[in-house]
């Protein structure tokens, strides 16, 4: 070739080259006068390889898994429907069923009976069962539930899972435990060293955080006010739908009783007669029941005797069961608080047929990639229930669909499908049922076209269900069981 020719084209070449990566690394510049902007001339040599939806990928591989349900879908389907009523699962197993009960923890989504009272009321109205189940001896939502009518004086002291002392105190299987008292505490927000707290709530879980509070800060300090009264607890029937017209069988459910131990009661009118309660620390249970239909109870106990209560079940000896745990700001995480013992000796007594757990949302924060840790703390949630109710089924549900405010925009939390693979997860390592309600829901930015709905069927802080919402999951739940989704 001629070098005359060569030598030029290679200066040509070499400048082509130089002007392209000057053209590369140049920033880009927007002025009146003209505009650089990046040349992408190497980029275009190589394929086009488009972003991957991240959180499309997580969820493709996020799917249910109902087989570990099967001995209870077998009892369901062993149960015999009211008469003009079709079963809602076919059974084939040839034997048959008086009674099932399904224990419902959740956190503030399940809260006012919500998801429960609509799944009690539809399987009730195919087989039967009169009652509302295990009630609680005070409540903070106690005003927003329709399907019992609760009240209470105001000296109980109550312990929780977010209770951050007293560990050595068991929970009952309501996730509280109740104590007289002859006072009453009442918070108030003052700028004080964290430590000089007389109790707070647990704030609430970051999965992989954890972090701990500044030494100084403004907190709710409990002040104690003295009362002469005794506490006391009432409860109501209510005939609507996942409730009941009137009480047959109750039961009071205590413990660390003395020889002195007493409670007043008191039926719809009729005079207060006084009952002896059984001494002991392990688990007790008083029959309240009468040979009448009752429509009004309301229990007195002493306020120097701190004996623990756990709450009272309203239910009979036939039907299904449906018991409403909540617990604001839980996480499902350390159940150990319930002691081995008394949850035993909670299922001996009830006989619990299926358990549900239904938390999340109060883990999940929008910049976690990693619920690693919340995953362990799960897993030892999961096998401890398991070791006390052992042969009884568990049914993970997932967190739903949330979302946080991006802009002017709201959109779905981007650690959503994360924490739902993470809960699959622990759910397949455990043997447990999962179901994945942020899928059923409609996924990725699903709680907007809820909120939006009229009537809403979410409200406006794009976490909570409406009453209204709160039918629907049930209703998807429904389906869930019966194979449709």
């Amino acid at each position: 070739m001629n070098k005359d020719f060569l030598k030029p084209l290679l200066i040509i070449a070499l400048a082509a080259i130089l002007t392209g990566l000057v053209a590369w690394v140049l920033p880009i510049w927007n002025n009146d006068v003209f505009t650089i902007r990046k040349m992408p001339w190497f980029s275009a040599l190589r394929p086009s390889v488009e972003e991957p939806d991240t959180i499309a990928v997580v969820q493709k591989k996020i799917i249910n898994t109902p087989s570990p349900l099967r001995p209870f879908l077998d009892k369901l389907g062993a149960m015999k429907a009211r008469e003009g009523k079709t079963a809602f699962i076919e059974g084939t197993s040839g034997y048959s069923i008086r009674k099932l009960r399904i224990a419902y923890f959740g956190d503030s989504i399940i809260e006012g009976d919500l998801i429960t009272g609509p799944l009690r009321s539809t399987l009730q109205d195919i087989y039967g069962g009169l009652g509302v189940g295990m009630m609680p001896i005070t409540s903070i939502v106690s005003g927003f539930r329709q399907t019992i009518r609760h009240e209470f004086s105001r000296n109980w002291e109550t312990v929780s899972f977010m209770t951050r002392s007293k560990n050595d105190i068991s929970l009952g299987i309501t996730g509280y435990t109740f104590i007289p008292r002859p006072y009453y505490l009442e918070q108030r927000k003052i700028e004080t060293d964290s430590s000089d707290n007389i109790e707070s709530p647990d704030s609430l879980f970051a999965a992989d955080s954890l972090a701990s509070a500044p030494d100084t800060l403004k907190v709710s300090k409990l002040t104690r006010f003295y009362v002469d009264e005794d506490p006391w607890v009432e409860y109501r029937a209510v005939d609507i739908a996942g409730g009941a017209a009137y009480f047959d069988g109750i039961k009071l459910y205590y413990s660390h009783a003395s020889d002195s131990s007493f409670v007043r009661v008191s039926y719809d009118s009729a005079p207060v007669i006084s009952r002896q309660l059984r001494a002991g620390n392990s688990l007790q249970v008083l029959d309240l029941s009468l040979n009448q239909q009752v429509k009004r109870i309301r229990l007195t106990f002493s306020k120097n005797d701190p004996l623990h209560l756990y709450g009272l079940s309203f239910d009979e000896d036939r039907g299904l069961y449906v018991d409403n745990f909540p617990i604001r700001g839980y996480s499902g995480m350390y159940f150990q608080r319930i002691h081995a013992d008394v949850l035993r000796d909670f299922h001996q007594s009830l006989g619990y047929d299926l358990v549900i757990l239904q938390y999340g949302e109060n883990v999940s924060s929008p910049k976690n990639t990693n619920y690693q840790n919340y995953k362990r703390a799960m897993i030892r949630t999961i096998e401890h229930i398991q070791a006390a109710l052992p042969k009884v089924p568990i049914l993970i549900i997932s967190a739903h669909d949330h979302s946080i405010k991006d802009g002017t925009i709201y959109k779905t939390s981007p650690d959503i499908p994360i924490l739902v693979k993470t809960q699959s997860e622990f759910a397949q390592e455990t043997g447990c049922a999962f179901w994945n309600l942020y899928e059923a829901m409609g996924g990725y930015n699903s709680m907007l076209g809820l909120v939006n709905q009229n009537p809403p069927l979410a409200g406006k802080d794009y976490t909570h269900f409406t009453r209204r919402g709160a039918d629907y999951v049930a209703e998807l739940l429904l389906k869930f069981f019966k194979g449709e989704s």
